[in-house]
């Protein structure tokens, strides 16, 4: 059979559109098949969670101890009867005296690990709980002691401490960390109040507001221990905006302060490891130069070029971009110093500038 042109493309032009439509049905199944391929592969490959990173910290910032996970606590005799507890952030101190137990402060954090790291060393009942001051971080497990134990605070502490539920709180005391309502204190103090239990004598002391009103120096005088909660850090820069201090004057004061007691061992309240005087002097020059710092930063800055950047109409958007101009420069002279002699300088830093930068423009 002989085809001329015209019946060839009648015929060819058929078969050449179900080959076309044939090829672009093939095409995307094909593609179907390796986009569902895709999603199966990914969805069995194991999910790798990106790490935050951070400057390595120094490893001077690191303690000796161990904390034997099973019981989730470490807990040592520093001298004489008197303990800390840990469970790696934070610190309790009890005494043995004879007649029963001191213990101050209750993190919810450790929580009744206090009680069975006391039990470990001692079967005399806890009689005395002084709370350092009213954070609930520090305080907010203590309704965990005997409610007939005496309670001592400064009388701020007290005051502080008089409505934890309902009235003008947003919410009850301790609520977000895991604690609860505490036992208001039964003795308070305004300058200073001596304790001895047995063999044990504490000599607490209140020598003005920093790190925040009520805030107290508990010293052993014959263990020459110091408990001083949230100002100095050992081995590291401070929490966020100066340990979220309430009054950055006394804040700064309290370094000589601490520096004025007869102390070898300093138990701070927080991290990986206990003090000693030099750590003391260490953070005392960090915070010269955090002032020092901030002092250039607001004498540099330039606030009508901030201005010009941002214009007029919106004051907060002005001062927000200034303030955070004077922190960004306060903390590149900071960190360029610090940065491998203090853990999470690269973290916190930023926070103290603008603090201390806010202090020195309005205080």
């Amino acid at each position: 059979m002989i085809l001329n042109k015209e019946k060839f493309r009648s015929l060819i032009f058929p078969l050449l559109v179900i080959a076309i439509i044939a090829g672009m049905i093939g095409c995307k199944s094909a593609e179907t098949m390796s986009n569902s391929d895709a999603m199966i592969a990914e969805d069995s490959a194991p999910m790798v969670q990106e790490m935050i990173t951070a400057h390595p910290v120094p490893a001077a910032a690191y303690g000796t101890y161990e904390i034997d996970q099973e019981k989730g606590y470490y807990v040592e005799e520093l001298s004489d009867g008197l303990y800390y507890v840990t469970e790696g952030m934070y610190h309790v101190m009890f005494l043995t005296t004879g007649e029963g137990v001191i213990v101050v402060d209750a993190p919810p954090t450790i929580g009744d690990k206090v009680l069975a790291a006391i039990a470990e060393v001692t079967d005399e009942a806890i009689t005395h709980v002084i709370y350092s001051h009213s954070h609930a971080d520090h305080i907010a497990a203590a309704s965990m002691y005997p409610p007939d134990a005496v309670y001592i605070a400064h009388e701020e502490t007290a005051k502080r401490l008089s409505s934890q539920e309902g009235g003008s709180r947003v919410a009850p005391f301790g609520a977000f960390l895991g604690g609860s309502p505490v036992p208001v204190p039964t003795v308070t103090f305004s300058d200073s109040y001596t304790l001895e239990v047995g063999n044990q004598k504490l000599e607490l002391s209140y020598r003005g507001e920093n790190h925040i009103a009520g805030n107290i120096y508990i010293y052993a005088p014959k263990q020459k221990v110091l408990m001083f909660i949230d100002v100095i850090f050992p081995g590291w820069t401070p929490f966020k905006y100066l340990a979220i201090t309430e009054n950055v004057p006394g804040y700064i004061a309290a370094h000589d302060e601490v520096l004025s007691f007869d102390f070898e061992i300093l138990i701070s309240g927080h991290l990986t490891r206990l003090g000693n005087r030099a750590d003391v002097e260490t953070q005392k020059e960090y915070m010269n130069d955090l002032v020092g710092n901030a002092a250039h930063a607001l004498q540099t800055v330039d606030f009508m070029a901030v201005a010009g950047k941002t214009g007029w109409a919106n004051p907060w958007l002005l001062f927000d971009t200034y303030l955070n101009e004077v922190a960004d420069m306060c903390t590149d002279s900071t960190v360029v110093k610090w940065g491998d002699k203090l853990g999470a300088v690269d973290i916190f830093t930023w926070g103290h500038c603008w603090k201390m930068a806010e202090m020195l423009r309005v205080d």
